[in-house]
């Protein structure tokens, strides 16, 4: 009798979680558990439509900051694939309060046609942006991120080190959290949830 009775109540809880449409988001994070950190500003580089884009264009939006580069060859699609996974796990609501910014720290073969190509790759609302290395590398220490290109010849002409961390923003464009490079996609859609708790 007990085996007749579990029996409908599983299928009746395999149906209620198929009908959801998307994922139900947990209790948010109170908005004074973020610091505000002294790193960030606003800018202006080139996206991947060869066009201006202000940092400023996304208030009201959270903004996820990372730099790397198109030929990197570990760290840079492990973050963009881990996002991606975040995203998915997002609701619709949420997943329309977030932008993602890959800085490219390799603007001599980081074009913005090459840049948009690669975005294609990976399933994130993600902006791609480029630059001159001046500029680059100014906004790179507004972050307090550090790159440096590699003196040892690979296939792929030359490797870049970079810090790997996300640099995650406010709707204020306040940065209020570091995402660490180990951090798993658990822990990344938290920290975006944390950060629309603070918007």
């Amino acid at each position: 009798m007990r085996q007749a009775l579990l029996l409908p109540c599983v299928l009746l809880l395999a149906l209620v979680a198929a009908c959801r449409s998307e994922p139900a988001a947990p209790p948010a994070a109170a908005a004074d558990e973020l610091p505000i950190l002294p790193i960030g500003g606003d800018f202006t580089l080139t996206n991947q439509d060869a066009q201006p884009f202000e940092l400023a264009s996304l208030r009201g939006k959270v903004v996820l900051v990372f730099f790397g580069y198109t030929m990197c060859p570990d760290a840079c699609p492990t973050t963009l694939s881990k996002l991606s996974a975040a995203y998915a796990r997002l609701t619709d609501d949420e997943r329309g309060r977030v932008k993602a910014i890959y800085i490219s720290i390799d603007p001599e073969r980081d074009t913005p046609t090459v840049m948009k190509e690669h975005l294609t790759y990976f399933g994130v609302d993600a902006v791609g942006l480029t630059g001159t290395p001046e500029d680059t590398a100014r906004v790179a220490r507004q972050f307090g991120a550090h790159f440096e290109r590699s003196s040892e010849p690979t296939a792929a002409g030359y490797l870049m080190s970079h810090t790997v961390s996300i640099f995650g923003l406010d709707a204020r464009g306040q940065t209020r959290l570091l995402i660490d490079y180990e951090a798993n996609v658990d822990t990344v859609v938290r920290s975006i949830r944390q950060l629309l708790a603070a918007a």
